[in-house]
């Protein structure tokens, strides 16, 4: 089966490469978003010797200094006696050295630079975490907005790489990953789409913010179908699994957990979902938005696969839900009464069949399920009218293609002669038909019709025949023989 999002193309590492982590990537972004007055740790740190006092004095004075020179000689001088600190006075497990490099990175727009040294000040000094998410998270919205810019510019490269940096800087936030996804996706790279809704639902595990839970669930749902569409049928089950955590209600997430499971071979929790969704009287669409119950597409693909699995009572509950939602909808009937052949229940496939060949009468195989309705209910006399009906019949018609638009619809059919005959054998000689085709919306009502003529047909001979109607609202068919 087939989720909502196209497959893929191109895999993406799960982390920056060793080289890119090293080289030093400088956002003139990052820089401009950090405060212009210097607030010293209120975390409880201490400096503990001169050197990462001193580094804390420069990047005071860097973050206040007003002539650009200044600034830069400022952060280049913090950073060297940190450095030095580390590497000759054994200050590496000082936390505050950690964090004013970390800062002065910032302070430059070293991104790379600023989360390695903040990460190891956030580690060695648990209490400063909020702190320190505080001037991630400013350089965190200076990306994405940059990101947002060069998206609505149509410049996807661009936006991609503020996205993945933004994802760099602060990783407590599905929306860069998020944003990055949707990008990969936009332009058919899938295989990396993925990978970031799995990185976006990660992030967005703990998530409290309603926004950010939206986007957690959304790119939960998206991860889900985009392994789905890939055949990787392990992975997918396990992302819905989760985004159904989420949103327990969601049909079109339980659907597509079925098709996950039916692609490992588990198809009793395959068919366990299935029923759950044909007895749902409703749903929630991906992403949180209000659904409306399981859909009619839904019911009949889960209809097929119990059928085919012989779980013809679930079979036929999922087809008679879809007859019921659409009383016109030809496929849906035609399945329900060969349900109810398979189970061997007459009147129910009488009743069925009857609905089906007051839809199209001149088909053989419809008719030919009355008169079995007729055997199986004990109907003799009926079951004989309909055979003598069965066999007298000129031509059988096929539907072939039902095409409805928004502004109307167009019905083809494939007419084929027969041989007909009388009760008593005489074969009756080919005769034109013509058929009365009426296009009908949701309820039942006739948006339109129209007379299609059918030759004579030699028995085995075969003729397209096709009808066309205006009107918006056209939902159905149905012919009858004039």
């Amino acid at each position: 089966m087939k989720a909502t999002i196209a497959s893929a193309v191109l895999l993406l590492p799960l982390a920056a490469s060793a080289a890119e982590s090293q080289q030093r990537v400088l956002s003139d972004r990052v820089a401009k978003s950090m405060p212009t007055t210097y607030m010293a740790p209120d975390c409880g740190l201490k400096s503990s010797h001169f050197k990462v006092s001193s580094g804390g004095t420069y990047l005071k004075t860097g973050v206040e200094a007003e002539i650009p020179e200044n600034q830069k000689r400022a952060l280049d001088s913090g950073e060297r006696v940190l450095l030095e600190a580390m590497q000759q006075n054994k200050q590496g497990d000082n936390p505050a050295a950690w964090y004013y490099l970390g800062r002065i990175y910032l302070q430059r727009g070293d991104i790379y630079g600023a989360d390695s040294s903040l990460a190891r000040a956030e580690k060695l000094a648990p209490a400063c975490a909020k702190e320190i998410d505080g001037y991630r998270r400013n350089a965190w919205v200076a990306l994405i907005k940059g990101g947002n810019g060069f998206e609505e510019q149509k410049n996807l490269d661009s936006a991609l790489v503020l996205y993945r940096q933004a994802g760099v800087i602060f990783r407590k936030s599905p929306i860069p990953y998020y944003q990055a996804a949707s990008v990969f996706n936009t332009k058919k790279s899938t295989d990396s789409a993925a990978v970031y809704y799995g990185r976006a639902v990660a992030a967005g595990a703990n998530a409290t913010d309603t926004t950010e839970q939206k986007i957690r669930n959304q790119s939960a749902f998206n991860h889900g179908a985009l392994l789905l569409n890939t055949g990787k049928h392990a992975e997918a089950a396990a992302a819905f699994e989760q985004y159904l955590k989420w949103m327990p209600n969601d049909v079109e997430a339980k659907r597509g957990l079925a098709g996950a499971y039916r692609g490992q071979g588990q198809v009793d929790k395959a068919q366990a979902l299935e029923q759950q969704i044909v007895a749902s009287g409703g749903s929630v669409a991906p992403g949180g938005a209000s659904g409306a119950g399981a859909g009619t597409g839904d019911l009949m693909n889960i209809g097929v696969n119990l059928y085919n699995d012989k779980k013809y009572p679930e079979a036929a509950e999922a087809f008679a839900k879809a007859a019921a939602a659409e009383p016109y909808n030809r496929d849906a009937l035609f399945n329900l009464a060969n349900t109810y052949l398979a189970l061997k229940d007459g009147p129910k496939l009488l009743a069925a069949a009857q609905r089906l060949s007051a839809l199209e009468p001149m088909n053989e195989n419809s008719l030919k399920m009355v008169g079995e309705g007729y055997k199986q209910s004990k109907q003799v006399d009926e079951a004989v009218k309909v055979a003598e009906k069965v066999l007298a019949l000129p031509v059988d018609i096929q539907v072939t293609d039902f095409s409805p638009s928004g502004t109307g619809a167009t019905l083809t059919a494939t007419a084929t002669g027969r041989e007909a005959q009388t009760p008593t054998g005489k074969a009756i000689a080919p005769k034109p038909v013509t058929l009365a085709v009426e296009f009908l919306d949701a309820k039942g009502t006739v948006v339109g019709s129209q007379d299609i003529p059918v030759p004579a047909l030699a028995a085995g001979k075969s003729q397209d025949v096709k009808a066309t109607v205006q009107g918006s609202g056209v939902a159905a068919w149905r012919y009858k023989q004039k």
